[in-house]
Parts: structure tokens; sequence; C-alpha cells
């Protein structure tokens, strides 16, 4: 089939099955099924994201969504695949193109992926078209268990709370911990009620009677747990009171039946870091974003 017989279009429920199998032969991790990937996609279109779909002639053989990030205003998450067949043939490239068209002069300022590794295709197809890295996280882990209990004589204490007092604090503290740093990602009520599965998995550390850090625990997968995000307010920080909250939060773990815990940062975070291979993770993977700032491009295309 030539060229000129590939367009872009809108998405369809119906177009789920066969996009949902493609994106499998394409990238072989890729896990979600039919009813798995039209879900997602009506996801993205109700938090006001986009999608397109790479026709040829009358098959889908390919994708693109750009997503919003929760508390990230303008900055969308892409993602999409372009089947093992079209590939080489220019089609994600076109592809790309029009989703630079289309989003240049909306909300959306900057489009960002995450990679695990900068020599895939994903992440050198992206590279050529202008991407750039924004920043580096780190996922590290370690098993659960031994744990050593939180030391005893410290001024602290832990706590949960209600399901709404959880939400409401969690979005002050989150504040209060991270607003000076350039990983802060801001928490809407909304959001952290869409997110939280249990009002359980929110950890509060208090000071008496006041709130000073949190963590949430969250599940990934069967046995492992994430804790992911932890903080100390500001003015609070230094003191001990992060690995003593750490140790709480290793603790529920192993009392939930978690067997491995993982927790994430910036790589350029050096304290966190510090902090969690002094209480035994090691770094497992690191999560390079690629970034195009549409405002960037805009101003160098004057």
């Amino acid at each position: 089939m030539e060229a000129e017989t590939l367009t872009i279009g809108p998405y369809a429920a119906g177009l789920a099955a066969g996009l949902s199998a493609a994106w499998r032969a394409a990238q072989p991790e890729f896990d979600l099924s039919a009813r798995e990937l039209d879900n997602r996609c009506r996801a993205v279109w109700q938090a006001n994201g986009r999608l397109w779909v790479l026709f040829a002639g009358r098959p889908a053989v390919g994708l693109a969504l750009a997503a919003p990030v929760p508390g990230l205003p303008g900055l969308f998450e892409l993602d999409g695949f372009v089947a093992p067949k079209w590939q080489r043939r220019g089609l994600g490239s076109r592809a790309l193109q029009q989703v630079l068209r289309d989003v240049r002069g909306t909300a959306v300022r900057q489009l960002s992926h995450p990679v695990t590794d900068l020599g895939s295709p994903a992440a050198r197809f992206l590279l050529k078209h202008q991407f750039a890295v924004e920043h580096v996280e780190w996922l590290l882990a370690r098993p659960v268990l031994p744990v050593s209990q939180p030391p005893a004589d410290v001024d602290v204490t832990w706590m949960t709370l209600s399901r709404a007092e959880a939400i409401t604090q969690f979005c002050r503290l989150h504040q209060q911990s991270f607003a000076p740093f350039p990983w802060y990602q801001p928490y809407t009520a909304e959001e952290v009620a869409a997110e939280l599965a249990d009002a359980g998995d929110l950890l509060f550390l208090q000071r008496a009677g006041v709130l000073l850090g949190f963590a949430w625990l969250r599940w990934p997968e069967e046995g492992v747990g994430q804790i992911e995000p932890m903080g100390i307010v500001a003015g609070e920080q230094g003191k001990g009171y992060g690995r003593f909250l750490l140790q709480v939060a290793l603790q529920q773990l192993a009392q939930r039946g978690a067997h491995t815990a993982r927790i994430g940062t910036w790589a350029q975070n050096e304290t966190a870091v510090a902090l969690y291979q002094s209480m035994g993770f090691r770094h497992q993977e690191s999560i390079t974003y690629l970034a195009y700032d549409l405002e960037a491009s805009i101003v160098n295309r004057k």
C-alpha cells in the first residue's frame, strides 16, 4: 500500500480490538485488552485529552494519545504506536507532526513521554524530532523484611485519618512539603479522591497534635508496595522525621503482605536518594522524561 493512502482520523470504540492487537505486536509489554484500551481512550477524552488514529486504507494501524498530567496545567503525556508492518514508512513522523499542529495554540504547553532506555526505538524517534531530556526519575526497591522498629524516644507518632480528612490534610501537607522544589506536582482534592483506594493507605506523622508529614502506600502489583509520595513539611525537614516515617511505612507494607517495597524520586534529589539508600533501597530503574516544549518551539519558529 502506498504512503498516500495513509490518513489520520478520530478514535471510535469499534477500533479498540484492532488497535489493541496492533499495539501488542508493536510493543509486547503492552497488555491492555480491547475493553481496557477503550476505557483508557475514553478516560483521555473525559480528561480533555486528545486522540489520533492512524489508518492505512480502512485498517487502523496506529494510535497517538495526549493525556493531561494531573496537577501540572499545560503538561500532557504523549503515548502511542505504529504497527510493525507500517513502521519505517514515515507514518510516525506524519502523525507526530499532526499532533503538534493540532495542539499548538491550545492549553497544551509541553508534551512528555517516559522511557526506560534512551536507546529504545521510541526514545530515538522522539529525540530525532526535537524532544529533549526534561528530567530523570529513579525507582528504588528493597525487600520489605526485616524492618527495624522506629525509635521509641522520638517526639512524633503516626496515625491515619478518616477519608475526607485524609484527603484534605494530604493536599495541605503535600503543598507545604514540596512547593519550593522542581518536582512539586500539586494535587486537587478530586485527584486524590480518585486515586486513593483506602484512607488507611495515607499515613500521617504528628507531633503534639500537629501534622508534620505523610506517606502514601500504593499497590502496583501483588506482593509489591510502593511508597509515593512521601514528604515532611518545610521547617521540619532534616530532623530525622523522614527516616521515622519511612520505617513506619515499611512496617505497614510488611503487615499488609508486601514482600518488596518500591519508592521513587527525582535522580537529582540527592537528599532523598541518600535517605532511601541508607534504608536498604537500591536503584532498580531509571525513567527518563523526554519533553517537547510547545512555547519554545513557537519562539524558535518566529
